[in-house]
């Protein structure tokens, strides 16, 4: 049986983003729980929480920001780490407000958010052998 590196939860509005980064994360051997919207995202968390989160900054309705907010304050005892996802010009000062471990523009290279991803599942975990 082969059990995934690490849970990782994408929050996107784009099904075409969020489709590319399931893809991109689950060949690299991640679980992957996908939502388009803040409630859906609250919810899988309800029913499992991930070791990491990549979340659009900008979202309808409620925003990334809000995620984060709403999160932050129903698992109080967890520290999940981000990676802020935004076009946004303002994206590296919102990230140092909301202590999310990193930032990363759109567009962004697969290779960049996978080195992120590794960077942030595999802090206080003995390296892979093999």
């Amino acid at each position: 049986m082969v059990t995934a590196k690490a849970t990782i939860l994408v929050l996107d509005d784009d099904p075409s983003v969020r489709h590319l980064l399931q893809v991109l994360l689950q060949k690299e051997g991640y679980a992957v729980i996908a939502a388009g919207d803040v409630q859906s995202a609250l919810a899988q968390c309800g029913v499992q929480l991930p070791d990491l989160m990549v979340v659009d900054l900008m979202l309808p309705i409620e925003d990334g920001e809000m995620f984060l907010h709403e999160f932050r304050r129903r698992w109080r005892q967890v520290d999940v780490p981000v990676i802020l996802l935004s076009a946004s010009t303002a994206r590296n000062q919102i990230a140092r407000d909301l202590k999310v471990a990193a930032t990363l523009g759109k567009p962004f290279f697969a290779e960049d958010l996978l080195e992120l991803v590794v960077t942030h599942t595999t802090k206080g975990e003995p390296a892979a052998t093999g």
